[in-house]
């Protein structure tokens, strides 16, 4: 087969067929259509961010947060407690101490002197059975005890706590919101790097297969021109260890490539062992008109650092704050209000009845004052001065690490952009290169070597176009993670049907 010059061989029609074939995993296409799982980017991070492990863990954070503020907020809240009680008096301390003492019971028929005389041997005991009886109605001689009581308690001070851990919670919660935001846009941005990873492993693939393919052709015409006495057997060797070394890059590509694939599946929560058909054609089509140049660092700069991250951070910061006064609370008094109502019953069998309860009612005021502890207080308003100083130092490097991190992502995006420019045209140039290079050997003008040097250097362009492609994507992916603004969103072409 000879190849007309201006046109492209077949080997080169099929190269561009099968690049504009979006990302599919291997065994995908001889799977039917039913077999495969189509998906594009936004459906990734769609899946992602509704049942990502990432998001979960965030969502569980959220909601420890609300709880804790919760529990915060019910230190200022009046506490009502509601409690029963029954005891069985087995022995008691006060046993035998009020003898038991039959009350006195006059006898009218008898004569007046015998009348008088019971009086008088009565009258010493009498004292004593009026006590044992007033006893037998109380805790101190009943043998069964019902209470029933109804508590309020409210805390009126307790050094300043009550109100800074109540800030330091609503502190936290806001962090542990802004902290959900921040993680959102961090698996948007890892599963947009895994998505583009995925593509550019499925697109070294292509490039590696067809590689191979054009060496296997190129192996088979040298036979047949070495069979016809056309090729020496060098020419033959040379095709041959062509062939082989191409080999190892198929196999390291297709590993590459399932790789890239499992790592989008976790973040994605993709089935396994189900075939996938990427299209979102990012990889593909022309150099994307972007316009680095008119990236001002220093907003990019400053809308990072009102991300959600730092303000989480910043957040962080002033719960810290409220903790010093909180720890600093043990140095003074505690003021509380308490009132309680309870109803007590001494009956003489086990249940009592509704004549056998006896009202309680009951109101104070608490104060309570550690005068020493040891100087724990100390060491706890020390601890919470340390944590607060390290939360500002954490936020300060946060910061800082953003402002590095917009600009090295300012600068992959202008090298990205120059370089994507460059490698599209050299693609071209390799392309026609090769073409050049087939025909002059198939009319015996030049070397296997010559197109062997040839086909490498195609193959390379390919690779280093869309590696600049993929690195360009990142890089606007990243600023729009840090910036909050859509660069990365704006620059993607729609999903292929």
């Amino acid at each position: 087969m000879r190849w007309i010059p201006g046109r492209p061989g077949w080997l080169a029609a099929a190269l561009l067929a099968l690049a504009a074939v979006p990302g599919v995993r291997p065994g995908a296409l001889a799977q039917g259509a039913a077999d495969t799982l189509r998906i594009s980017l936004d459906e990734a991070v769609t899946r992602a961010l509704a049942a990502g492990e990432e998001m979960q863990s965030a969502e569980s954070s959220l909601k420890l947060a609300h709880a804790q503020f919760a529990q915060a907020r019910s230190t200022a809240l009046p506490q009502l407690n509601l409690g029963t009680s029954y005891t069985r008096q087995i022995k008691s301390v006060f046993g035998g101490a009020v003898p038991e003492i039959e009350p006195f019971e006059a006898d009218t028929l008898a004569p007046l002197d015998q009348r008088v005389r019971d009086l008088e041997d009565a009258l010493p005991t009498a004292g004593l059975s009026g006590l044992g009886a007033l006893f037998s109605e109380t805790s101190f001689a009943s043998e069964n005890t019902w209470v029933a009581s109804l508590t309020l308690t409210q805390n009126i001070f307790q050094g300043g706590s009550i109100w800074h851990s109540i800030a330091a919670a609503r502190n936290a919660l806001r962090a542990a919101e802004n902290l959900r935001e921040d993680r959102e846009r961090e698996v948007v941005l890892a599963v947009r790097e895994a998505y583009l990873g995925a593509l550019l492993a499925q697109r070294g693939v292509r490039i590696a297969d067809l590689s191979l393919e054009q060496a296997e052709s190129q192996l088979r015409r040298v036979r047949l021109r070495a069979e016809a006495g056309e090729a020496s057997e060098f020419e033959l060797l040379q095709a041959e260890v062509a062939r082989e070394n191409q080999v190892p890059i198929v196999k390291q590509s297709q590993a590459l490539y399932e790789l890239s694939y499992l790592e989008l599946g976790r973040l994605a929560n993709l089935p396994v062992d189900v075939p996938l058909v990427l299209t979102s054609p990012i990889l593909g089509g022309e150099a994307p008109a972007g316009e680095p140049a008119a990236l001002d660092t220093t907003a990019l700069t400053g809308q990072a650092e009102q991300g959600p991250g730092i303000r989480a951070l910043e957040s962080i910061v002033r719960a810290r704050e409220h903790a010093e006064p909180i720890a600093a609370s043990g140095h003074w008094p505690s003021l509380s209000l308490f009132a309680s109502y309870s109803e007590q019953a001494y009956p003489g069998d086990v249940f009592p009845t509704a004549d056998d309860w006896r009202e309680d009612v009951r109101a104070g005021v608490e104060l309570s004052w550690s005068l020493f502890d040891g100087l724990r207080t100390n060491g706890a308003v020390q601890q919470a001065k340390a944590e607060t100083e390290q939360a500002r130092q954490g936020l300060q490097q946060a910061r800082e690490r953003i402002r590095q991190a917009v600009a090295q992502s300012r600068w992959d995006l202008e090298r990205a952009a120059a370089d994507l420019t460059a490698r599209s045209r050299t693609v071209q140039l390799a392309r026609r290169a090769y073409e050049l290079a087939s025909l002059r050997f198939e009319e015996g003008a030049s070397d296997l070597l010559e197109v062997s040097d040839a086909r490498i250097a195609h193959q390379l362009a390919q690779t280093y176009e869309a590696q600049a492609r993929h690195d360009y994507f990142v890089a606007l992916a990243r600023l729009e993670r840090y910036s909050g603004q859509p660069w990365f969103s704006a620059a993607v072409p729609p999903a292929s049907e």
